[in-house]
């Protein structure tokens, strides 16, 4: 049994489970899904499905990362339209039924796991940190860098139910349009109007 069929399954898992939950997705249909042999799923995850699910998990974010690194991002706004754009592009070729492996994971029973609530929250954290790092280098400061970050990944997972329940790829794409709005928004008047009184303050 070749480490593809392996790759084929953990991907197909992957899909699966975004799609319609972890405890609605059963073996053979990530067999059926990934065309492994029968024989695989024991051989390739003795654990059974929950190492299936940690390594769909890791699957995922590294599909994500190669994504997100691969183009060439010279501004914010680029940073946080390509990375949108790798969940768009999953939700047209799903015909609007592909959603998060991670949130899946998140909402299911077994999110209630402690080591796969761990891994869950790194998982997130990881993409908010690649994304946060992206922007820091195109110019954006640290603090904002992570909050336009963490709002763009809120989003998105928001807008993937939506997508969803909508049967329509809008949601993302009104997200791509905010968070692209978002980057050039100037600082709040109560930031400003603190920042004037402390220029005003003598000795501040």
């Amino acid at each position: 049994m070749s480490s593809t069929s392996r790759e084929r399954m953990i991907a197909s898992a992957a899909v699966l489970f975004g799609a319609q939950g972890i405890e609605a997705t059963s073996f053979p249909e990530i067999l059926a899904a990934s065309g492994a042999p029968r024989g695989s799923i024991y051989y390739h995850f003795p654990k059974g499905k929950r190492q299936l699910v940690e390594d769909a998990l890791r699957w995922t974010t590294a599909q994500l990362l190669r994504f997100q690194r691969e183009g060439p991002l010279h501004r914010p706004e680029e940073v946080l339209d390509r990375f949108v754009m790798f969940f768009r592009r999953s939700v047209v070729v799903s015909h609007c039924r592909a959603g998060c492996p991670v949130a899946a994971v998140a909402a299911s029973h077994y999110g209630g796991e402690a080591a796969l609530a761990a891994l869950v929250r790194s998982t997130f954290r990881s993409w908010i940190t690649v994304l946060t790092r992206q922007l820091r280098k195109v110019g954006v400061p640290s603090e904002r860098a992570r909050m336009l970050a963490t709002t763009t990944l809120a989003s998105v997972e928001g807008a993937l139910i939506l997508c969803r329940a909508e049967g329509s790829v809008a949601p993302l794409d009104a997200v791509r349009r905010e968070v692209r709005e978002l980057v050039h928004a100037p600082k709040s008047p109560r930031k400003r109007r603190s920042r004037a009184l402390s220029r005003a303050r003598p000795g501040v």
